[in-house]
């Protein structure tokens, strides 16, 4: 998508897949993003467990540096 196309599909909004069920619908309805669990799901069992560790070395990092600065 494009240009205009591109801007009338982010106007639109989220728009629920074919079946999803009445949990899915009133996450939706709740204010989850929906569209990031779906990008995660799209992902392999491989890529999310290489998501996952990038955020503990993020957070182990951020840890380190904040007791740097205390000592």
């Amino acid at each position: 998508m494009q240009g205009d196309d591109l801007v009338a599909a982010l106007n639109a909004g989220y728009v629920c897949p074919p079946g999803s069920g009445p949990a899915w619908r009133q996450a939706v309805a709740e204010g989850v993003d929906m569209s990031l669990i779906e990008r995660n799901l799209a992902k392999s069992p491989w890529e999310r467990l290489h998501q996952h560790d990038e955020a503990l070395w993020f957070v182990f990092m951020l840890r380190q540096a904040a007791q740097n600065l205390h000592e």
